[in-house]
Formats: structure tokens, sequence, C-alpha cells
């Protein structure tokens, strides 16, 4: 089915923001021409001029006189004043985004966040993918008695938060920080990244509808792959 609610030349971005990532059109090559994307996607080389327009703001592409569009290092945009999720943002808009859980872990409690210092909880540690890339390496902590059972398999294809829905905790509102940080070995190993890329690291603290802290969340994101915007009005 269709999504009418999105923009069409937004849907054509994705699109061709996935196919980078798939190979179909690797780094530094060319885009097909104006034509040949408007005579595929059934659309107007107007709506095709707004879809590389969008891509070339984003940094995805870079314009040539005379040659074309060429791609360059691939960057998600991400707004912070939206709550968002990796299962429900970038994995919606590109086929073959993928989850590698690292590790599932029961422990007794964290000293430095006070709601969670004396619960049982479990520690789930993933590797966000889009094709072969790694781009987020994330460790979620949540109290056990929120989620009495966790299958290896939901949490490779499902959000955590609608597993949480699952046991009747709703999520509302989270506070989010975030900082620039170098990686760590660990880090530079799973994300397969050298020791001179840097990342940003972010510290989230999710709330239900009762204001209950249900998860906190550790991120660390590649810069090189995403940048952070917020929209100002003067």
């Amino acid at each position: 089915m269709a999504d009418y609610k999105t923009p069409i030349y937004q849907r054509i971005a994705d699109k061709i923001v996935s196919r980078i990532y798939e190979g179909e059109y690797p780094m530094n090559s060319f885009l097909p021409s104006e034509n040949e994307l408007a005579e595929e996607f059934h659309v107007t080389r107007t709506t095709i001029r707004k879809v590389l327009s969008l891509l070339k703001q984003q940094g995805t592409i870079k314009s040539y006189q005379g040659r074309g569009y060429k791609v360059q290092t691939l960057l998600w945009e991400q707004s912070l004043l939206k709550f968002y999720s990796f299962g429900k943002s970038i994995a919606s808009k590109v086929e073959n985004s993928n989850t590698k859980l690292i590790s599932v872990k029961n422990v007794s409690g964290l000293e430095d966040v006070d709601e969670f210092e004396n619960l049982e909880l479990w520690e789930i540690t993933r590797l966000r993918l889009v094709g072969e890339i790694p781009l987020i390496l994330e460790t979620s902590y949540i109290p056990v008695e929120f989620l009495k059972k966790v299958d290896n398999e939901n949490l490779k294809t499902k959000p955590l938060y609608d597993l949480l829905a699952r046991e009747g905790i709703r999520c509302v509102n989270a506070k989010e920080y975030l900082e620039p940080v170098l990686p760590s070995l660990e880090a530079q190993e799973l994300l397969e990244i050298e020791e001179n890329i840097p990342l940003f690291q972010t510290t989230r603290y999710t709330y239900d509808s009762e204001n209950r802290l249900v998860e906190f969340r550790e991120s660390l994101i590649r810069a090189d792959h995403f940048r952070f915007f917020t929209e100002l009005k003067l």
C-alpha cells in the first residue's frame, strides 16, 4: 500500500538512499540523469529536482555542472525535537537494514542510575546495520519486572518499545543527552572504524505514562553517517 502521508519526493529520496546502501549506486558514482529518474518513478522532472535538492542538502550527493550528481558520504539526518528509534525511523526506510544481537545479560542494578540502583535488569546490547555498514552500537537497561521474558529473535526484529507495549508498558517521553566522543577499542572493532572517527554518544532516559523510568540507553552513533539538527523560529 502506498504511503500517501509522506510526500512523493521524500519517498523517492528514501528509495535512492536505500540503493546507495545496497551498493546499486556506489560511493563516487553518478546517479542516473534527471530524465532517467523521472521516467523510472513516473514523475515530473520538477519532482526529481526536489529529490536531488533534498539529497544534496543532506550531503548525500554533490552536483557537478555538465556531469550530474555524484554519491558522497551517506548521512542520515535526525531531528533533536522528535522521539526516534532505529527500528521505526531508519529501518522503516531502508530495505536491507538489520540488527545484530551482541549480548543479553541479567544484571543486578546500576549504581550510577538512581532509579535502577537496586533493580534486577536486562542488559541488551545490539549493533544496528544498514547493508554491511554498522552504524549504531546501543546498550539498553530495562527492569525485568517490565519485560518478564526476552526473546532473541524479537530483539533482532522488533523495537524495544513495541516489546514493552506488549507488556502494557507505554513509553510516552524521554530525556536524551548528546556529546561527541572518540571510539574505544571495543567500539572500533564493532563499528569497524578507525580510532580517529568521531561518534555521537547519546544517553537516553525513557519514561512510561506513570512517569516510571523503563529504559536507560547508551548509544554510540557514527558521526560520519549521521547528523542531528533542530529547527529554530525567530
